[in-house]
Order: C-alpha cells, then sequence, then structure tokens
C-alpha cells in the first residue's frame, strides 16, 4: 500500500512540475526572459525526491509541451541548455558530494549546455551568434543617435557620445566569452543554492548549503592567476592573434573572481560587527559600486586569509 502510495505521490508531483514549469517558461518567454535561467530548480527537487528517471522524464514532457505551445525549436533550446545541469546536480547530490565539486563541474556543464544551444539557434537560424550581437549592438548606436538629434545636440556633442558608446559596445562584443562563463557560473550557483534551501526547508537535512560569506578560492588562485597573465604575454610576444580580446576576457573573469572573494570577506566582516539586519544590507548596498577595491580586497584576502577560514572551519 505504501508503494502505490509512493507511486500516486511521485506521479502527481511530476504532472503537476511539468504543467507548472512549461506555464512558467511562457511566462518567462513574453514577459521575464531571465526568470528561465531558475527552470531547472523544481526538477532538481523531484529528481532528489523520486530518483533521476522523474527528473528526467519531467523536463523531457515539459520541452515537448513548450514546443507544441511555443514553436519546436523553443523546446530543445530549453531542454539542451537546462536538462544536463538539473541532472547533474540530482546526480551528485544523491552521491553525496561537497559543494565545491558539485559547482565546478556545474559551472563546465553550464558553459557546454549554453554552448551547445547557442550552436544548434546558429546552426538552425543560419546566423552567427557574435554576429548578431554586433547587429544589435550597432542598431542600437543608430537608434541612440537618432534620439539625441531629435533633443537637439550640436554635431560636435552627438559625434563624442556616438564615440563613447561605440567604444562601450565594442567592449561588450570583446567581452562575450567571459560574459558567458560568469553567467554560467551564476546561473549554477542559483539553481544549486535554492534547491539546497528549498530541499532542506522540506527535511533533506545533509545537503550542503554553502554560506557565501565563507567562499574562498582555491589556495593556489595567485599562482594560477599569475601563469595565466605570463601565458597570455607570451601570446602578445609571439603576435598571436585575438591576443587582445584574450586579453580582455581574463582581465574580466580574474577581476570578477577576486571580486567574489573580495565580496565574501566584507559580508563576513558585516556579519561579524554588526547585528541589524537592515544595517547589514544598506551597507552591502553601499559597497557594490566598488567594484575594483572589492577585487583589490579579495586579492589580498587570497594573500593573507584575513577571515582564517582555515582555522575555523
Amino acid at each position: 500500500m505504501n508503494f502505490k502510495n509512493d507511486k500516486t505521490r511521485s506521479f502527481i508531483e511530476t504532472i503537476l512540475i511539468i504543467t507548472l514549469m512549461t506555464l512558467y517558461v511562457l511566462l518567462g518567454i513574453y514577459f521575464i526572459p531571465v526568470i528561465i535561467i531558475l527552470y531547472p530548480i523544481p526538477f532538481i527537487i523531484l529528481g532528489i525526491r523520486h530518483g533521476i528517471k522523474y527528473n528526467l522524464i519531467a523536463i523531457v514532457a515539459s520541452s515537448i509541451l513548450i514546443s507544441i505551445l511555443i514553436e519546436p525549436f523553443t523546446g530543445l533550446f530549453i531542454f539542451v541548455a537546462f536538462a544536463p545541469l538539473s541532472i547533474f546536480i540530482v546526480y551528485m547530490i544523491k552521491e553525496k558530494k561537497d559543494f565545491h565539486e558539485i559547482f565546478g563541474f556545474s559551472i563546465l556543464i553550464t558553459i557546454a549546455s549554453f554552448l551547445a544551444t547557442i550552436f544548434i539557434m546558429g546552426k538552425i537560424s543560419g546566423v552567427d551568434f557574435i554576429a548578431s550581437i554586433d547587429q544589435s549592438l550597432s542598431e542600437t548606436l543608430k537608434a541612440q543617435i537618432n534620439m539625441l538629434k531629435d533633443k537637439g545636440l550640436s554635431e560636435s556633442e552627438i559625434y563624442n557620445f556616438k564615440d563613447i558608446l561605440k567604444n562601450a559596445y565594442d567592449y561588450f562584443s570583446l567581452v562575450v566569452p567571459s560574459t558567458l562563463i560568469i553567467f554560467s557560473g551564476f546561473t549554477a550557483y542559483i539553481n544549486y543554492l535554492l534547491s539546497a534551501v528549498i530541499l532542506k526547508n522540506l527535511g533533506y537535512g545533509k545537503i550542503d548549503v554553502p554560506k557565501f560569506s565563507y567562499f574562498r578560492l582555491p589556495g593556489n588562485i595567485i599562482l594560477g592567476t599569475i601563469v595565466i597573465f605570463l601565458a597570455v604575454f607570451l601570446m602578445k610576444v609571439f603576435k598571436i592573434l585575438y591576443y587582445d580580446a584574450i586579453f580582455v576576457n581574463v582581465t574580466v573573469l580574474a577581476s570578477f573572481v577576486f571580486f567574489l572573494q573580495g565580496f565574501a570577506v566584507i559580508l563576513f566582516s558585516i556579519n561579524k560587527l554588526i547585528r541589524n539586519k537592515f544595517l547589514r544590507v544598506l551597507l552591502v548596498i553601499f559597497m557594490l559600486p566598488l567594484g575594483m577595491f572589492i577585487s583589490f580586497i579579495g586579492f589580498l584576502d587570497a594573500i593573507f586569509d584575513f577571515r582564517k577560514i582555515k582555522r575555523e572551519i
């Protein structure tokens, strides 16, 4: 009787999640696209509660429904982009792997999934991803220039604005690879974190829910960063193609990872020194715009270990 009840509960939860997440994707596509990155969470929870089989069945069924309700390739894109991450996180949690191992491999899987999605989109549409970004930025630049002309600005003022905007758009085009990596890391982290928190609340107490204030880069990160920048410098010496793009993207990634550690140091200090939650939030909001300063703090913490986490944990 209990077995039948379990099977019935699993079936009902699967149908419910398929229905809700299909509607969720429709909401995301037509109104708030960014929320789609949270699509894997219910499937992860379903997989932990009832097994990977239910995770896979639900996400396949949801993708098929999305294809029927929107258009055939949308469901395919959703499946390729998010199914591997969902299945992998379920498997790793089931295997009782620690957060750092899950997170590291989740980033790689998410990057591979997003690249596969971009590749498939390019093959189907016949439009190169980078070229489409350049075209979109070019059209945006033209629209903004026309808007400035309508406001009655002089030719010299419009020229200066155009130069600033063009440099900004050129830089954005250049950092697409590092932006993709950062976005993949965020997607992997937020899906694991929210899934873990929900599962904890459902009584799955052995799942590791990391505190961001204790985030720490690997101990050899400084040496690794130096080696990478030396390699990039050698690329310049030997005049290897795309040196500028590689240098910019490496710099963005290095700044970002040290920003994460610096931000963790700030959160750790705020939590230690201030009891009032409202004041904590205000301080965090105040500190966020200080990006380079926070990255510098992270760099110093990687050397000196201000929090002495190794001794505390």
